[in-house]
């Protein structure tokens, strides 16, 4: 077996604690402390399953809402005071499961972004997610994700650990050639058994016989980048916290990125997934299966924006997405179905929030609805993902960064997300 081979079934026996694309053989260690250095990063929760946007962002403004969705509307007139609709403005509140953002909103460090998705007809989860992720809406020629790209425009030097998702698989928006992490949720003395074991492969002879070898070499690195990435989100002497997350393992994963960004080590993309959003029955309205999800990614959101800090939160944007949105009109099993247009909620220190953004369309199923029956597209997910790049990020941005895309020069399309 050839030293390169071995080293890829090796990382593969971490069960998907660490993925490295190809090009990362030859290049340097992933690690490098950067501490005191104060990097910007976006984290991106991704909702997958297309959760749906209008019982979320819910327009108990247009008359129409109510008529479309007799059984789970959102209302403001509900008999318990938990399950009534928080107002944000004339339009638009938030499902009642969401009151943990509202404090935030009405500090200006959140705005929900309306009638916002991608410009192609899909209803597929799994092309939906591809597009968006790379950010080429029916290009399928195109294999890394946007974030990757810009790790690998911005930066030469492949040093530091710049890019994470903690869970299993690496989402497509952060594979490409730049090397970064992917860290699924492991007990502490699980996950520094394996590292004992390969500190032997690689500590033994093998380096001694083969130590200018590239491949032992980045094998070194890696295991040294798992276990100090893992004394930093296992130590709370190093940065600790007095903030309490809701269980779960998405709580779990936020409050690991929170230790890597307080910890400095110039973490710049950070990424976690939520799923189980395909509602097609028995989804709820201010109760149920859907607001108990909705509740459990405030919740968790909101307590890492306090664990960060106001200081810290001005170099953290946090990007909350989902493929599609769903059918403006409820089924006939009290659910939803694939849809077009959507919602993203965006929440940062330096956000001009404290607004809904967006271009709404209207919910008039004969005038308003795309294809007369789902919410339009106004705003390009691309537009968004721009503005976290350029205006949070201050990224320059090369030519045909997304393709076959051009940035609104109309001033009532573009965003001005950020102060």
């Amino acid at each position: 077996m050839k030293r390169r081979d071995l080293l890829k079934l090796s990382l593969g026996a971490l069960g998907s604690s660490i993925i490295l694309p190809p090009s990362v053989f030859g290049q340097q260690s992933l690690w490098n402390p950067m501490l005191g250095r104060n990097k910007k990063t976006i984290v991106t929760i991704y909702l997958r399953g297309g959760a749906d946007a209008l019982n979320m962002i819910v327009p108990f403004g247009d008359k129409h809402y109510r008529d479309l969705r007799p059984q789970i509307a959102i209302t403001a007139d509900a008999k318990k005071e938990s399950e009534r609709l928080i107002p944000l403005d004339k339009m638009f509140g938030f499902h009642p499961a969401l009151a943990s953002f509202k404090p935030l909103y009405d500090a200006k460090v959140m705005a929900p972004i309306v009638c916002v998705g991608s410009p192609h007809p899909t209803r597929s989860h799994f092309d939906a997610q591809d597009f968006m992720e790379y950010a080429a809406p029916g290009r399928r020629d195109i294999k890394d994700g946007w974030l990757n790209r810009y790790l690998a425009a911005s930066d030469q030097s492949r040093n530091g650990l710049r890019g994470v998702a903690l869970q299993k698989k690496l989402p497509r928006s952060l594979r490409g050639d730049y090397p970064v992490l992917a860290v699924s949720p492991r007990k502490t003395k699980q996950m520094e058994g394996v590292l004992d074991e390969f500190d032997d492969l690689y500590g033994g002879g093998m380096e001694k016989k083969r130590a200018s070898d590239s491949a032992v070499r980045v094998g070194r690195d890696t295991i040294s980048t798992l276990r100090k990435f893992n004394s930093i989100v296992e130590g709370s002497s190093i940065v600790p916290s007095t903030v309490t997350y809701p269980k779960g393992r998405f709580a779990k994963g936020l409050s690991q990125i929170a230790k890597v960004i307080k910890a400095r080590t110039g973490l710049e993309a950070a990424c976690l997934d939520v799923s189980g959003w395909d509602t097609h029955a028995n989804q709820g309205g201010a109760t149920g299966s859907y607001a108990r999800r909705l509740k459990m990614v405030a919740d968790s959101v909101t307590a890492f924006v306090n664990d960060i800090g106001d200081k810290q939160m001005k170099d953290v944007c946090i990007l909350i997405m989902t493929e599609f949105g769903r059918t403006c009109r409820e089924n006939g099993n009290q659910g939803t179905d694939h849809g077009h247009g959507s919602a993203m909620m965006v929440l940062s220190g330096s956000l001009n929030g404290g607004r809904v953004v967006g271009d709404w369309s209207g919910l008039d199923p004969k005038k308003e609805l795309y294809q007369g029956r789902d919410l339009q597209v106004t705003t390009d997910y691309r537009t968004v993902f721009q503005s976290c790049l350029t205006d949070f990020m201050g990224f320059k941005m090369p030519k045909d960064f997304f393709p076959e895309y051009s940035y609104p020069k109309s001033r009532s399309k573009a965003l001005k997300l950020f102060t």
